[in-house]
């Protein structure tokens, strides 16, 4: 592994571990599956799978361990895995918010669907759950197409800022 994918995999790994923690209060926003996808997207498929796995293990370590996180720290890695080898070279914003969205539409649906099938709920009523609204203080409050929006939105935001700075060309991994 080189040098410049270790060093990406940790600032990215750091920056998703304290955003999610101070995001902690906020329902489905957090700055981890964004920087996951662009941690894979920038560094490869090696830099995804550790970005993903560290960030949501050890921020879990702050924010509470339970049996989600063996579910949570591995698909997390996936996702990661799965943008370096999808995400090859991208450059239309509407193309990476739709890839965006769909990877964190699948880590939703697999980690509700195995965490909840851990206490013997069906996967039918894990699925209902995460895109039925819920009501937070007498708000309904989809929880699944939130967390789905927010992330794309949020790496859609951070691509076009690395690509306006021409941080690409440097930060880009050499396939």
């Amino acid at each position: 592994m080189k040098l410049k994918t270790i060093a990406l995999s940790s600032v990215f790994t750091s920056l998703a571990v304290v955003g999610r923690i101070m995001l902690v209060l906020i329902p489905n926003v957090s700055p981890t599956v964004p920087l996951t996808i662009l941690g894979g997207f920038i560094g490869g498929p090696v830099a995804g799978l550790l970005i993903g796995f560290l960030s949501m293990f050890i921020s879990d370590m702050f924010i509470g361990v339970g049996p989600h996180t063996l579910v949570t720290a591995p698909m997390m890695g996936v996702v990661g895995l799965l943008s370096g080898l999808l995400i090859r070279r991208m450059s239309d914003k509407v193309l990476i918010f739709i890839t965006a969205f769909l990877l964190t539409m699948v880590y939703d649906v697999s980690t509700s669907v195995i965490t909840m099938g851990m206490f013997g709920v069906p996967p039918y009523i894990a699925v209902i759950n995460l895109f039925l609204p819920i009501f937070l203080g007498g708000i309904p409050y989809p929880m699944g197409p939130i967390h789905e929006f927010s992330s794309a939105f949020i790496l859609v935001s951070l691509y076009e800022v690395l690509s306006s700075y021409s941080l690409w060309s440097v930060l880009r991994y050499e396939r």
